[in-house]
């Protein structure tokens, strides 16, 4: 097995790029709120949010300028009202636009300016004022991420407009559609918390959208470096042992050597071809490829094999993963084992390669474990519901057994 190929390929999978997500959100955090250091890219998001909204918000403010103007007053207090209105709906309108790139104690100074202004509004407008205070309770989810602001912020005002009725009397709060105005605030409160969570969850299944991005790359990488190494180990190998045995058969037997360098041609074009299927991710192992081709690099290698004809026996669901086994149990005995003897035992639910040689006989060993081919044959298994176990072989070596149970 190649160790080198295995910690390559754990290392393809570390430094797999991470797609670029959202930090977590805060709880309860609203939808045109940013945390305090925001980027330019959240601002930008935030404010088209609160555009948006804070316009569909001032086109109801219309019904308080309606209202000032008909409470009877003299032509110069509609004035002067309309004007300390315009200053309220300006300050609400442009102050996240100083919000956003303050600090928490920045908001909250900036806040308690635009609830100054609505406040002082009462000297101005009277207790219609109470309106514009909903605008403060919107702005309130500036001050921080948290809902428990807003909460605190709309519960204050409350207070403040339930004062005010009892100040102007009930009956005259009642008429006037005073004592509604707390009613809209609780209103406001519970479609911030509303619109909050869902950009909570938004924010939340951007993050496992990402993450299930980056898991498919790994994943992707890992696969592909298990099959390439699968491919090109074991091709690789038969090739250049039967370019050594061309090299000492050249003077001995000229046509044997021929011979061999043909199948070292033909070895290379398919090890070609397979690489090309690896690449386009169609390839599928064949298992009686796979034992025309075992056949042939053991007896090259002059080792002594037993083998199915075919590969009838397995069961369709299980014969690709029988093939990459046999191809990576023959790699083995090429390799590591040193062996004379070797054994193939196929059913339809197992496939089992033994040798009698010396190569990885302890399956504890770090080589047994940390070997690509291994653990790429190990994934395999998983994938199809199957178990690889790896041990001593009655033929006392290297026995490699793959078994798919329950059906």
């Amino acid at each position: 097995m190649s160790e080198a190929t295995g910690t390559a390929e754990a290392r393809g999978a570390e430094n797999a790029p991470r797609a670029s997500r959202p930090s977590r959100p805060a709880p309860r955090s609203f939808p045109w709120a940013v945390p305090p250091g925001a980027s330019d890219d959240d601002i930008r998001i935030g404010r088209r949010r609160w555009y948006a909204g804070a316009v569909f918000a001032l086109l109801w403010q219309v019904l308080e300028v309606i209202a000032v103007w008909n409470d009877g007053r003299s032509l110069r207090a509609h004035v002067v009202s309309s004007i300390a209105l315009a200053v309220v709906y300006a300050a609400y309108l442009f102050a996240p636009e100083l919000m956003w790139r303050r600090s928490l104690r920045g908001r909250v100074v900036v806040l308690a300016g635009v609830a100054l202004l609505a406040g002082l509004l009462l000297f101005v407008v009277g207790p219609l004022a109470v309106w514009t205070w909903l605008l403060v309770a919107a702005l309130s989810g500036f001050v921080a991420g948290r809902a428990w602001v807003a909460g605190v912020v709309v519960l204050v005002i409350l207070g403040a407009q339930f004062l005010v009725a009892a100040s102007t009397g009930w009956e005259t709060a009642v008429n006037s559609g005073i004592l509604f105005a707390p009613v809209i605030t609780v209103s406001v409160g519970a479609s911030m918390l509303f619109f909050g969570r869902q950009r909570e969850a938004e924010q939340r299944l951007g993050v496992a959208q990402d993450e299930i991005t980056r898991l498919a790359v790994v994943e992707e990488r890992a696969r592909f470096s298990r099959d390439l190494h699968d491919v090109l180990g074991h091709s690789l190998t038969v090739v250049a042992m039967k370019s050594e045995l061309a090299a000492r058969l050249v003077d001995v037997d000229p046509v044997r050597a021929r011979t061999e360098m043909q199948d070292v041609e033909r070895l290379s074009r398919e090890a070609l071809q397979g690489l090309r299927r690896a690449v386009s991710g169609y390839r599928e192992a064949d298992l009686d490829a796979e034992l025309v081709s075992a056949r042939a690099a053991l007896e090259a290698a002059g080792t002594d094999a037993v083998l199915p004809r075919d590969g009838d026996a397995a069961g369709d669901d299980v014969r690709s993963l029988f093939a990459w086994v046999l191809r990576e149990g023959v790699t083995n005995v090429l390799r590591h084992a040193a062996a004379s003897r070797v054994r193939v035992t196929l059913t339809r639910t197992a496939l089992t390669v033994e040798d009698d040689g010396t190569g990885m006989l302890d399956p504890d060993s770090p080589a047994a474990s940390v070997g690509n081919g291994l653990r790429g044959l190990r994934e395999r298994a998983d994938a199809v519901g199957a178990t690889l176990t790896t041990g001593t072989s009655d033929l006392g070596g290297f026995l490699l057994r793959v078994e798919r149970s329950g059906r």
